[in-house]
């Protein structure tokens, strides 16, 4: 089993995905959306390693390392975001018990109720960034590889959406806080955009590699 200190990253599949169906709230949907989104990043770079050094697209070199680079990052990250995820809600769920006039719940509950949204928040965001990425290698990658990179953008997408339920599930809360109306109608805003984008994006990508994956998605 999975206690709450050791980091997702450190974890093997089997050891989280028992945890994952264990009676208790951590690792829960935060995490799972975390470890989607690093698969998703993951089966992109598999299908940037498999089209590197290829003739067929020397053009697209630059393109594919700065993508990989960059996936590579939001793989690492998803993970770490995870753990976050899960550290916010512990710290969160430790002042629901407490009264509201609670001084320990006064002076901690401001900053608890942002970090339990800004760790989906960040989640949402990278997943939508991951898509666009999948987007850009249509057409610039191997087509042999166009099911994992269908794969990939749609579990992104699906992250993406998981994470609202996170950010949603708190912005209650922050309405409540001083000034906190008008940050949760901005998060919500952005996260929903993101999202919106993030499932057109799969969409597409999904059309274009039925098709044979050879042509690019034109923005």
């Amino acid at each position: 089993m999975i206690d709450p200190p050791v980091h997702l990253a450190a974890t093997t599949l089997g050891a989280f995905t028992e945890a994952l169906a264990s009676r208790r709230s951590v690792p829960g949907g935060g995490a799972a959306a975390g470890s989607m989104l690093a698969h998703a990043a993951g089966l992109a770079e598999m299908v940037i390693a498999f089209s590197h050094g290829k003739k067929r697209f020397a053009a697209f070199e630059a393109m594919l390392a700065e993508a990989v680079g960059r996936l590579r990052e939001i793989r690492e990250t998803a993970l770490e975001i995870a753990d976050q995820d899960a550290r916010a809600f512990e710290a969160l769920a430790a002042l629901w018990p407490l009264e509201a006039d609670d001084p320990r719940r006064l002076e901690a509950w401001p900053a608890a109720v942002e970090d339990a949204i800004e760790a989906p928040r960040r989640l949402v965001l990278r997943a939508a960034e991951t898509v666009e990425i999948a987007a850009r290698l249509v057409g610039r990658s191997s087509r042999l590889l166009r099911s994992d990179l269908a794969i990939a953008g749609r579990l992104a997408a699906v992250a993406a959406e998981a994470g609202r339920w996170n950010v949603e599930m708190n912005l209650e809360s922050l309405r409540g806080l001083e000034q906190g109306a008008a940050r949760a109608l901005e998060i919500e805003t952005e996260v929903g955009n993101a999202i919106a984008r993030a499932v057109a994006t799969a969409d597409r990508i999904d059309e274009a590699c039925r098709l044979g994956g050879d042509r690019t998605i034109d923005d």
